[in-house]
């Protein structure tokens, strides 16, 4: 059996219930470790939010959550972790060898298989136009606890980079962008998808070509767009959020089911209350 789930948006209880029910995410992983027990739990990216947060004081404070995490591989239970966009510069405590709380690396993307089936996993910004991927690292940077202290930032951003070419040519790039496309907090808000929704139905839709087209996989699993959705052939599916009053994930077992977490009673979502998509 596997599990998945996306976008959890640890560290932002601070911003009200309109953001993460960190609380619900704990109660799921103590049900996954004593009663559901599955083969493997992709966590299909933005469990943290970085963009709003520091990576360090996050993760002190959602220790127990990531405790569970650890629990679960300790009962043998396969925990994958695949990078989202608010969550892209965690990357880099495993590149220099620091302790992961996940797993052993984290992927972009993942293919498992189930009864001869191969699920491939995929955050989802992918398919979202809005975002750029040269900017995750960057925002994670600049939008942190001291959000106010813009030139140390600005230099954290530079320090960051391999050589001298490297640090002019993102500076160039900064202080351009910066006149062209506004101010950084303007960019985040465009680019935070908790924040101003996007185009669920269009985003399934290219995930689901981009499955046919593009790999060797049966079903493409996205999160990113915080709506739960499939498509009629099952080619792809999206997970949904734990964010507000979204508390759904992912059930391949022979199958694949789309549920509601119900407070220890989950159910299977019908047609009425998800997003369906002709193939």
């Amino acid at each position: 059996m596997i599990v998945t789930i996306s976008d959890t948006h640890l560290g932002t209880d601070h911003l009200g219930p309109r953001y993460n029910n960190r609380e619900d995410v704990k109660a799921f992983l103590r049900y996954l470790r004593d009663d559901l027990r599955p083969d493997h739990l992709v966590l299909n990216g933005d469990i943290e939010d970085l963009w709003r947060r520091n990576v360090r004081t996050l993760t002190r404070e959602n220790y127990d959550v990531f405790h569970l995490f650890r629990e679960l591989k300790d009962q043998g239970v396969a925990v994958h972790y695949v990078l989202g966009n608010h969550d892209w510069y965690a990357r880099k405590d495993v590149f220099r060898g620091r302790l992961s709380y996940y797993t052993e690396d984290y992927a972009e993307m993942l293919t498992l298989t189930d009864a001869g089936t191969k699920y491939t996993f995929m955050h989802g910004h992918q398919f979202d136009p809005i975002q750029d991927e040269w900017y995750f690292d960057k925002l994670a940077l600049i939008s942190d606890d001291a959000f106010g202290a813009r030139f140390s930032h600005f230099w954290e951003v530079l320090s960051e980079l391999e050589g001298l070419p490297d640090a002019v040519a993102t500076a160039k790039r900064l202080v351009v962008d910066r006149i062209t496309k506004g101010p950084w907090q303007q960019r985040i808000e465009r680019m935070d998808r908790c924040q101003t929704g996007c185009d669920a139905a269009a985003e399934l839709h290219e995930s689901h070509d981009y499955a046919e087209s593009m790999l060797v996989t049966d079903v493409l699993c996205t999160g990113h767009t915080h709506v739960p959705g499939i498509t009629a052939d099952g080619r792809a599916a999206n997970s949904g959020a734990w964010v507000g009053q979204q508390r759904t994930f992912l059930e391949i077992d022979d199958g694949l089911r789309l549920l509601e977490w119900n407070d220890g009673d989950p159910y299977e979502l019908g047609e009425d209350q998800i997003e369906v998509y002709p193939g």
